[in-house]
């Protein structure tokens, strides 16, 4: 029931009126909420602004009730089915205090992921039923946050502290395209996509999205785009070590046709 939760308003486009985000925030803190609304305004000045419904409350707290369900904990991003039959993507953020209260760019960086993944499937459906290759959606993901907090928070080497040093070169290959191989922040799945990207920058990864790739022939696009065949990919990224890789390679996100 929504009487459980708090409505936040609704942000609209100044050239888009139509297009809204509606928030479900319970109990939130007010530092958050501030820093939330100040990422979010970064955010669409890069991705755009979705209609979407975003929850979030303390993980002091439990999670919040939404359409009579408690939400499922954790930072993610779903579709749900809304009171009136609706499908509608769900962005989740369960706040963490311990990095409110110690200042952690995590806090900020984990909404950049969370909405690119936004992104990621608004300009390709595939990937709410046909698409599962995790390197390429989590790692996407991963750079594009390290990139925000570089671009927009003066936070230059969290791609190296947080992601990197979890990177294991030898673990590049088809074992990472399956959700069920656990990895640290999604390191090796960063190191990939940095890999991938090092020579032409994040905008070839962008390209690959607006493809729309699917299971069957997510291979051929990816050929396609980044001039290389996946098993070559592959076997090569073996041999790249995690610290060879920059996310200064990546280019600008203010300069990206996204």
């Amino acid at each position: 029931m929504k009487t459980f939760l708090t409505f936040g308003m609704a942000y609209f486009l100044s050239f888009c009126p139509s297009v809204m985000a509606e928030e479900y925030f319970h109990d939130v803190p007010a530092k958050w909420e501030s820093e939330f609304r100040r990422v979010m305004k970064n955010l669409r000045t890069c991705l755009g602004e979705f209609d979407i419904d975003i929850v979030a409350w303390p993980s002091s707290d439990k999670a919040p009730f939404l359409d009579g369900k408690r939400v499922a904990g954790g930072q993610y991003v779903s579709g749900r089915r809304d009171g009136s039959g609706k499908d509608r993507i769900m962005m989740v953020l369960e706040i963490d205090v311990s990095e409110l209260e110690g200042g952690h760019p995590h806090m900020l960086s984990v909404i950049a992921h969370e909405y690119f993944h936004v992104y990621q499937r608004l300009q390709n459906p595939s990937l709410n039923r046909g698409l599962s290759i995790k390197w390429l959606i989590e790692g996407s993901a991963a750079v594009f946050e390290s990139m925000y907090l570089r671009d927009f928070e003066q936070v230059s080497d969290y791609a190296e502290t947080a992601q990197l040093r979890h990177a294991k070169s030898s673990e590049f290959g088809a074992k990472m395209e399956e959700y069920e191989n656990q990895e640290v922040n999604y390191g090796t799945s960063t190191a990939m996509v940095l890999s991938a990207c090092k020579e032409f920058g994040f905008q070839r990864m962008v390209d690959f999205w607006k493809r729309q790739p699917s299971d069957e022939n997510w291979k051929q696009i990816f050929e396609e785009i980044f001039g290389i065949s996946v098993e070559r990919f592959y076997e090569e990224g073996k041999g790249v070590p995690p610290s060879s890789l920059r996310v200064s390679d990546m280019g600008e996100l203010g300069g990206g046709r996204f």
